[in-house]
């Protein structure tokens, strides 16, 4: 089940890194960033990516460490 847990938070975590550099590499060009719902919604900012990065980063990383004291 750790392994599970593992990969899972480590491959989610690569994959909200490469949201948040897609996200803002967007607003460096002045391109219109992700929205939610109707046109006038709230804007998807790059740092809600980038700290889900940093949150499933740190889960792999207590995991494996939990996983390797037993």
């Amino acid at each position: 089940m750790q392994k599970r847990i593992l990969a899972v938070s480590y491959w989610l975590g690569v994959l909200c890194t490469v949201l948040a550099l897609i996200s803002r590499i967007m607003m460096a060009f002045y391109l219109t960033p992700p929205r939610i719902g109707a046109a006038g919604g709230i804007v998807i900012s790059y740092l809600s990516f980038f700290h889900g990065a940093g949150l499933f980063f740190l889960m792999a990383i207590a995991t494996w460490c939990y996983s390797s004291k037993s």
